[in-house]
């Protein structure tokens, strides 16, 4: 199902009440990776989740974009509790709620722009030719269209980073997760980013953002921040936001 926005509701659209997420529970090698998290997040804002390496900040991503499960405590996803949901249900909602931006990309090397774009939507109901419309449209819009039949290898880094935004745009969603995206970038190519980041926020979407980088940390784009230390969050009074 298609998640439709209400932009003016006071009522947040995503809630993380009291969650922690430990790994290896209760072995030697247990990681308290989270510790009894509460934050709200509403529809338009866009949240930068701040905080050194090993603090949690991948981690609180992962579980508000349904990737992986809380140990302890609930996501609500616009009132909805998403935390239990079976995980057939769950890979509907981050196919279409969702759009992932990740650190190292993900993108299949060895396969062409295009198909890179088309496989996050298989199996989907919308039609092969709908599909492949709306890829050639988002190769348009950032200036991908002589890339489509390019092995992703062939790219240049800014390139492979047009094409991840892209992928994450195939599916329209409403709310765009982004895991250091600008770990790889010099200073013009972060630049790049942040203006197309903010193009897709003008357009109504809700951006989270996970980064160390003080330059994307500073930029007008970001409406909040949010920082986290050992798994827990550093700012109380950053946990909720408003309208």
């Amino acid at each position: 199902m298609t998640l439709a926005i209400d932009h003016i509701s006071s009522r947040p659209l995503i809630r993380v009440d009291e969650v922690s997420k430990i790994y290896h529970q209760g072995k030697p090698a247990e990681v308290r990776a989270l510790q009894n998290i509460s934050l709200e997040i509403f529809a338009g804002e866009v949240v930068a989740l701040s905080g050194p390496s090993g603090s949690g900040k991948s981690t609180l991503l992962s579980l508000i974009g349904c990737m992986s499960r809380p140990t302890q405590g609930t996501i609500y996803l616009q009132e909805r509790r998403v935390s239990r949901l079976p995980e057939a249900f769950l890979a509907r909602i981050r196919r279409e709620t969702y759009g992932f931006v990740f650190q190292q990309y993900h993108l299949l090397r060895d396969v062409s722009v295009l198909d890179n774009l088309l496989f996050p939507l298989y199996p989907a109901a919308m039609p092969m030719k709908t599909m492949r419309e709306r890829a050639l449209v988002l190769l348009e819009t950032f200036s991908l269209t002589d890339k489509e039949k390019t092995k992703v290898r062939r790219l240049s880094g800014g390139e492979q980073q047009r094409v991840a935004l892209a992928r994450a745009l195939m599916a329209d969603p409403p709310i765009i997760i982004a895991d250091e995206p600008t770990a790889h970038l010099d200073a013009e190519l972060t630049a790049e980013l942040l203006t197309m980041l903010t193009e897709l926020h003008a357009e109504g979407r809700t951006i989270i953002i996970a980064t160390h980088d003080p330059v994307v940390h500073q930029s007008s784009l970001i409406s909040r921040r949010v920082a986290l230390r050992h798994g827990q969050l550093a700012d109380a009074e950053n946990s909720r936001g408003g309208q």
